[in-house]
C-alpha cells in the first residue's frame, strides 16, 4: 500500500467523522429548536448551539473542534496561518514560470548563468567535501567563502540547491524570495497593530512590486533574495523596537545574519546605511533607551557570530579583493527623477536614457503605483502619538535608502571613505525604501477606512443606502493597484531553454586536464553550463580581481570574431564561433633547466594531484593561485609551498606524486562561530521570558 493511498485513507476517515458529528450536532439543535420554542433571538440561538455542541451529551469530537475554533488564539493562528498561505500562492503565481524544474530552462536576464556561480559550492561539496572551500573554477581559484558577489551560504540557496541542483535550485529561491518579501511586509504591518485589509494589501504590492521582479531583467536572483531578506530585518527590528524582548532581539540577529549572507553587497550597503535611523527613532528616542539598546547589541553580535562563515574569511581574503570604482557615480540618477519610478511603468522609459539615467531598467525600477505613495503621505498627516517613532523610522529610513540610491550620501562619504566609490551601481539599493513605504501606505489604509466609517456613522443617509458600496469604493482602486503591478512584474518574470550550441561549445574547449579555458568572453550564459560541466574558466566573469595575481592563460579560446592575444593558433569554426588553442601550456609542470615538463593532473577545488615523471629536478608549477591554506606532500611527505602567486614546489627527478590540499583556518573558525552563535540564541531562548519595557 502506498503512501498516498495511507494518506486518503486517513483523510476519508476524518471527513467521515466531521460528517458524523456536525449531523449528530445538528439534529440535536434542530429537536432542541422544536422543543423549547426559544423566542430569545440570536442570544437564545447561541444558547441551543452551545447546549447541542457542546453539553456532556454532544459528541467529544465535536465538543474538541468547537472549543478549538472558539479559542482565541487558535483563531489568531488559524488567521496567521491562512494570511501566509495566501501570499504563498501569490507569490507562485506571480513566479510560476520559474516552476518548470527542467534544468535545460533558466530564468530570463542576461547575468543569471554568472550570477548562479557560487551556488556550485554545494554540489561540488556534496562530490568531494572539503575540496569545494576552494573555487577553482575561475581565474585561477580563490577561497569559496569569500566570495562577496555569492549568496552561496544562505540556508535558502544550501537547502534548494542540495535538494534541487543549482539552476533549479536558484527558481525555487527566487519563489521563496517573493514569498519572504510578502511576509515581511505582512510583518511590517502587523507589528503596526493593522487590520487584515491593509496588512495583506501592502503584502501582494511588495511581492509583486518591480523592486524585485525587474531585477531579473539582468537576472540577478541575489538581488531579489537579499531584498526580501533585508526586508526582513525591518520587520523584526519594528518588533524588537515594540517589545524590547531578548527573544525579539535573537530573532533580529538571526534575520540581521541571513541578509549579511543573501549576497550581491550592494543590499548590505543600505542595510548598513539605516542602521542610524533605527538607532535614533527606535532607541535613543525613547524613554528606556539605556535599557533599550542592550538589547539591539545583542542581536548584532548574535548576526555577526551567525554570519562568520562569510565574515572570517571575507576579513581574512578582503584586502586582495579590487572592484572597479566610480568616484562620479555615473550610474546614479537625480533623487527628483528617482521618486518617480516609483510610478512609471512603462518598459520602454526604463530601456532609455530619459531623466538623467542609463538604459538598464535593473537598477531604476521600483513601480508600485501612485496608491501606496498617496497613502503613504496620508500616514504621514494621520499618525497618532504612540506610532510616532516608527512612522518616523519607516519615513526617514525610505529618505535614506533614497540618498544611497542617487548617491548623494556616497558622493557626501566619498573624501572620508574613499572605498565607497566601489558602489558602483547604487540605484539598486533603493529597492530597500519600497517595505518602508508600503509600511506608511499601510498605516493610511488603515486610518482613511477608520475615518471612512466614522464618516458612515455620522450621517444616517451614507448608513442606510451607501452601506453596501463604500467597502467597493476602496476595493476598486486597491485591487487595481495590484493588477497594475502585476502586470508590470510580468514583463520582467519568464523562462528561456539553454541554447544547445553553448553544451557543444564547451564540448569543443574541453580538455584532458585540468587546463583553464576561455569561452566566449563576456557572454555569462557559458558560465553556469562549464561549471557544471567541471571546466576551469580563464578568465570567466566575476565582479571583483585578485590584487596583484595574473589570471591563468588559457589553452583553448572561443571567440565570436578576432584572435585571442599571444601565441595561439586558429583549430576551427563552428557555430558561430572561432576556436584557437595555445599549444602546449600544461596546468602542472615542472620546470626544469632545459624547459617545461607537463605532468598529470586531476582533481577539483581544493583537491589535486599530480603526478610527474621528470628527467630533471626542477620547480613543479601548478597553475592554480596561492593562498594561506595550501598544502603539499611529495609521496605522501610534507614538502613547503615557495610560490607567490601559483603553487610551487620543489620537485626531484623520478617518477614522484604530489597532493595539493586547501585547508584554511577561516572557514572552520567561521563555521565554529556560528555555532558559538547558535548555541547563545538557544541558550537565550531557553532563559526566562523577559519583561519588555514597552518604548
Amino acid at each position: 500500500m502506498t503512501a498516498a493511498v495511507v494518506l486518503l485513507i486517513i483523510l476519508l476517515l476524518i471527513a467521515l467523522a466531521l460528517d458524523f458529528t456536525l449531523i449528530s450536532g445538528w439534529k440535536k439543535y434542530r429537536a432542541l429548536t422544536r422543543d423549547r420554542k426559544t423566542s430569545n433571538g440570536e442570544s437564545g440561538k447561541l444558547h441551543i448551539l452551545k447546549q447541542a455542541f457542546l453539553s456532556d451529551e454532544a459528541n467529544p469530537l465535536t465538543r474538541l473542534l468547537i472549543s478549538a475554533f472558539t479559542n482565541r488564539k487558535f483563531q489568531t493562528g488559524l488567521q496567521t496561518t491562512i494570511e501566509l498561505a495566501v501570499l504563498a500562492l501569490w507569490a507562485l503565481w506571480l513566479g510560476r514560470d520559474y516552476l518548470n524544474m527542467n534544468p535545460l530552462v533558466i530564468p530570463t536576464g542576461r547575468e543569471f548563468g554568472s550570477t548562479i556561480q557560487a551556488n556550485f559550492l554545494w554540489t561540488q561539496a556534496a562530490k568531494c567535501g572539503s575540496c569545494a572551500l576552494w573555487n577553482g573554477f575561475q581565474r585561477g581559484g580563490y577561497p569559496a567563502f569569500a566570495d562577496i558577489q555569492g549568496s552561496m551560504l544562505h540556508p535558502i540557496v544550501i537547502i534548494t540547491t542540495l535538494i534541487w541542483g543549482v539552476i533549479n535550485g536558484a527558481k525555487v529561491s527566487l519563489l521563496l524570495s517573493f514569498w519572504f518579501a510578502g511576509i515581511a511586509q505582512w510583518w511590517i504591518a502587523r507589528e503596526l497593530s493593522l487590520s487584515w485589509i491593509p496588512r495583506m494589501w501592502s503584502s501582494f504590492i511588495a511581492i509583486a512590486g518591480g523592486h524585485l521582479a525587474s531585477r531579473m531583467e539582468l537576472g540577478v536572483y541575489g538581488v531579489v533574495l537579499a531584498t526580501a531578506m533585508t526586508s526582513l530585518v525591518f520587520a523584526a527590528f519594528l518588533r524588537l523596537g515594540r517589545t524590547n524582548e531578548r527573544r525579539d532581539a535573537v530573532l533580529l540577529g538571526i534575520i540581521t545574519a541571513s541578509a549579511i549572507v543573501s549576497g550581491q553587497g550592494y543590499i548590505q550597503v543600505g542595510l548598513i546605511a539605516i542602521i542610524p535611523m533605527a538607532a535614533y527613532f527606535l532607541i535613543f528616542k525613547q524613554t528606556h533607551a539605556a535599557v533599550i539598546w542592550k538589547n539591539y547589541l545583542l542581536a548584532l553580535v548574535i548576526a555577526l557570530l551567525l554570519a562568520a562563515p562569510l565574515l572570517i574569511p571575507l576579513i581574512h581574503f578582503g584586502p586582495n579583493i579590487v572592484k572597479e570604482t566610480d568616484p562620479k557615480f555615473l550610474s546614479a540618477q537625480p533623487i527628483q527623477y528617482f521618486i518617480l519610478n516609483l510610478v512609471i511603468d512603462d518598459p520602454v522609459f526604463f530601456r532609455s536614457n530619459l531623466l538623467g539615467k542609463l538604459p538598464y531598467p535593473y537598477l531604476y525600477s521600483l513601480y508600485i503605483g501612485w496608491v501606496p505613495v498617496v497613502l503613504a503621505i496620508f500616514a504621514l498627516n494621520k499618525f497618532v502619538q504612540k506610532d510616532r517613532a516608527f512612522i518616523n523610522f519607516l519615513f526617514w529610513g525610505a529618505v535614506t535608502e533614497f540618498l544611497v540610491g542617487s548617491a548623494i550620501l556616497l558622493k557626501f562619504i566619498y573624501p572620508i571613505l574613499p572605498q565607497v566609490s566601489g558602489v558602483r551601481h547604487s540605484p539598486q539599493i533603493a529597492g530597500l525604501a519600497i517595505p518602508m513605504i508600503l509600511g506608511l501606505s499601510a498605516y493610511g489604509l488603515e486610518k482613511l477606512l477608520a475615518e471612512t466609517l466614522q464618516a458612515r456613522d455620522s450621517f444616517p443617509f451614507l448608513r442606510s443606502r451607501w452601506k453596501p458600496l463604500i467597502p467597493i469604493l476602496f476595493l476598486i482602486p486597491l485591487i487595481q493597484n495590484i493588477q497594475n503591478c502585476y502586470q508590470f512584474s510580468q514583463g520582467w518574470i519568464g523562462t528561456t531553454h539553454i541554447p544547445t550550441y553553448i553544451y557543444k561549445t564547451l564540448e569543443i574547449l574541453r580538455t584532458n586536464d585540468l587546463q583553464w579555458v576561455e569561452p566566449p568572453f563576456g557572454e555569462h550564459a557559458f558560465i553556469a553550463p562549464a561549471i557544471s560541466m567541471g571546466m576551469k574558466i580563464s578568465p570567466g566573469i566575476l565582479t571583483w580581481n585578485w590584487r596583484g595575481h595574473e589570471i591563468p592563460s588559457a589553452v583553448r579560446y572561443a571567440t565570436r570574431s578576432g584572435s585571442p592575444p599571444g601565441d595561439v593558433r586558429k583549430t576551427g569554426n563552428a557555430f558561430g564561433f572561432s576556436f584557437f588553442s595555445l599549444g602546449n601550456h600544461p596546468y602542472a609542470g615542472i620546470l626544469t633547466s632545459k624547459g617545461m615538463e607537463p605532468c598529470t593532473a586531476t582533481g577539483s577545488g581544493g583537491h589535486i594531484d599530480v603526478t610527474c615523471n621528470s628527467s630533471r629536478t626542477g620547480t613543479l608549477i601548478v597553475q592554480e593561485n596561492y593562498w594561506s591554506g595550501w598544502q603539499a606532500r611529495l609521496d605522501g611527505i610534507r614538502t613547503p609551498l615557495f610560490g607567490k602567486q601559483r603553487l610551487e614546489v620543489h620537485a626531484p627527478s623520478g617518477l614522484h606524486h604530489f597532493t595539493f590540499r586547501y585547508n584554511p583556518w577561516d572557514a572552520p573558525m567561521g563555521v565554529g562561530l556560528f555555532v558559538v552563535g547558535c548555541f547563545v540564541s538557544i541558550a537565550i531562548l531557553r532563559l526566562p521570558v523577559q519583561k519588555g519595557i514597552n518604548p
